[in-house]
């Protein structure tokens, strides 16, 4: 069973700030890996090199928005299958619908209470620790 303080975490926040709220946020409930990118692109990039758990993002990004964001990483042949937070000022229900039709697991508003934050994550781990979920690197046994 998968425990938060082993995952690798992606962050995609372009404001130091509210990156830092995040982090500790996750930090708090014992994430210990986290990588913080100001941009989408540099998130997908190297989440194709190290494969993290789970990823979070902002809705505005310098490059790309968040709804593009889980876009790419649902259509792509190896990221297909991360758990997707999107954290935002959006309110614009059509831009959040998409988030969610695009596959976000969550979606948080800035500022998030602790209690979002909290469920957020609860379902991120039940999701990982699915019986029916399992990660492309186990072996398929026959």
């Amino acid at each position: 069973m998968l425990a938060l303080e082993q995952l690798l975490i992606s962050l995609a926040e372009p404001s130091p700030v509210q990156a830092q709220i995040i982090t500790k946020a996750l930090e708090a409930m014992g994430a210990a890996q986290i990588e913080v990118h100001p941009s989408g692109r540099e998130l997908i990039e190297q989440a194709r090199q190290r494969r993290p758990n789970l990823i979070i993002s902002a809705y505005h990004l310098p490059d790309i928005t968040g709804a593009e964001l889980v876009r790419e990483l649902r259509e792509s042949t190896d990221l297909y299958d991360l758990p997707f937070i999107l954290i935002s000022s959006e309110t614009n229900p059509e831009r959040l619908e998409t988030i969610r039709q695009a596959g976000s697991l969550a979606i948080l508003p800035k500022p998030f209470t602790h209690d979002e934050f909290d469920q957020a994550m609860q379902s991120v781990m039940n999701f990982l620790n699915c019986p029916a979920w399992a990660p492309k690197s186990m072996p398929t046994w026959r």
